[in-house]
């Protein structure tokens, strides 16, 4: 029975493979001749869930007209239900990967499927994919009820970076409030700050320096990082109180900050983070002293030919990597 058994999985296998080719040559025909009758004939003579991952390992080629055209296609031959399917009653990654195509799939019963698994799926990782895939077809319900359904173990996903990043710009008002909140999870919080931060919008200048100025160490810190990708002049004064936090991660995020920022007033405070007792703090330092020519790394290159030292062998190190 077990060699039988093998033999038919291996047999199933090897026509699932060929079935699979025979899409992508299909689908590699349609990008030259757009004979829509042929694709759908092979696409309807293989397997659902074969013909569904086989087009979508394709579609990540394609853009344009092109990718819309095969999209639709696949809604034509009823591919969306088997995407529904594999949601239902996949295994955890199956289901990941039906609610990413689902995404595809712009409909009121492709986004009601979404919203089912959001509500209910035991995976909290699911749950995240499916929120990421309702904002992707910009059905997302409010923040709130959102990160309710994820539950307190899913917001600590570094997914929920991206379901933040891909709100569109009318809703970064929730972001926003759920960085001003003080109930808000830390998480949540420095991951709110980090999705607004790649905005670069400068408005966003002194929420940021009020969140740098946290308790909490690992919001004070992405609130550091976010300044430094900001880049606005303004954060001078926070940045340089940062650099003196009693947590090492906020002392070198503001020295890399204030690298970003490549201003003279930070060659200070950064020669002071030379003889931090954490290495990496004092690394960033020298590191951030190097990209502002020409007085930090003239400073940079003093400590260098100075008596040994930790910090003399730190700026050695730096200067020995080449230009900035």
């Amino acid at each position: 029975m077990l060699i039988l058994r093998r033999l038919l999985k291996q047999r199933r296998k090897a026509a699932e493979a060929q079935a699979r080719q025979t899409v992508l040559r299909a689908l590699i025909t349609f990008s030259h001749d757009r004979d829509r009758q042929v694709l759908k004939q092979v696409v309807a003579g293989v397997p659902p869930r074969v013909a569904l991952d086989a087009g979508f390992e394709f579609l990540a080629l394609l853009r344009g007209d092109e990718h819309d055209a095969v999209i639709a296609l696949f809604a034509e031959c009823d591919l969306p239900a088997e995407a529904g399917r594999q949601l239902r009653k996949g295994n955890a990654a199956a289901r990941i990967h039906a609610a990413e195509m689902l995404a595809k799939f712009k409909s009121n019963d492709t986004a009601a499927a979404l919203q089912m698994a959001l509500e209910r799926d035991r995976s909290r990782e699911v749950r995240l994919a499916a929120a990421i895939a309702l904002c992707d077809l910009d059905a997302l319900p409010p923040l709130d009820a959102v990160l309710r359904q994820i539950g307190p173990t899913g917001q600590r996903s570094r997914r929920l970076v991206d379901l933040f990043r891909r709100l569109p710009a009318d809703r970064f008002d929730e972001l926003k409030a759920h960085i001003a909140r003080p109930d808000t999870t830390t998480f949540v919080k420095s991951a709110a700050i980090e999705a607004l931060a790649r905005t670069g919008d400068h408005r966003l200048n002194d929420l940021f320096q009020q969140a740098a100025k946290e308790a909490i160490p690992d919001v004070a810190a992405a609130a550091v990082r976010a300044l430094g990708l900001l880049g606005h002049p303004d954060a001078v004064p926070v940045l340089t109180e940062a650099m003196a936090h009693g947590d090492w991660s906020v002392r070198a995020e503001a020295a890399e900050a204030a690298g970003r920022l490549g201003l003279p007033d930070f060659v200070a405070p950064l020669l002071v983070l030379l003889d931090d007792d954490i290495w990496m703090v004092s690394y960033t330092a020298a590191k951030a002293m190097r990209g502002i020519p020409p007085l930090g790394e003239d400073r940079l290159r003093e400590v260098a030919a100075g008596e040994t030292s930790l910090r003399q062998r730190i700026a050695s190190l730096v200067l020995a990597e080449g230009p900035a």
